[in-house]
Parts: structure tokens; sequence; C-alpha cells
């Protein structure tokens, strides 16, 4: 495993750029869907392109402990929040 032969700081700066990566697919992905800016990318290599930095994320992840109840706390809280927030508008 990674996180064996990587120190922490090494596991996180990895995954800063994958989320890097993920932002720059989905923002490609964006473009493909809203066709405003084109893009030469068809938009199956978009999707291929956005879930691989999706993996790649999730990889990093998996390597890093961290306490996966809080954060799915959190993101029941987020997920109400959101939807109060939506059905607002």
């Amino acid at each position: 495993m990674a996180k064996k032969m990587l120190p922490l700081v090494e596991l996180l700066a990895g995954l800063a750029e994958e989320c890097a990566e993920l932002a720059q697919a989905a923002l490609k992905l964006r473009r493909v869907f809203d066709g405003t800016n084109y893009t030469p990318i068809s938009e199956g290599a978009a999707i291929s392109r956005f879930e691989e930095e999706i993996a790649d994320v999730m990889l990093y992840l998996s390597q890093i402990d961290y306490s996966k109840v809080h954060v799915q706390q959190v993101m029941e809280q987020k997920q109400e929040r959101w939807e109060r927030r939506l059905s607002q508008e």
C-alpha cells in the first residue's frame, strides 16, 4: 500500500494534485455539455477523463486515515442544507 511507502505529506500533495486535475476535468466536461465555449474533445472522452480523475482522487483518499463517520455526517448535513436552499429558489 502507498501509505506504507509514502509519508502523509506526500499523500496529501498527491491528493491535492489529483483534486486539481478532477476540477479541470469537470470544467472540460461542462464545456462539452454546454457547447458555448467549443472544445474538440468528445463527450465520451470527457466523461472518461472525468471518471479517471475521480478514481485517482478516491485512490488517494483510500490511502489517508480520516474519520469516514464524521465525513458521512458532514455530507448528510450539507445535503440537507443544499436541498433546503434549492427548494427556496
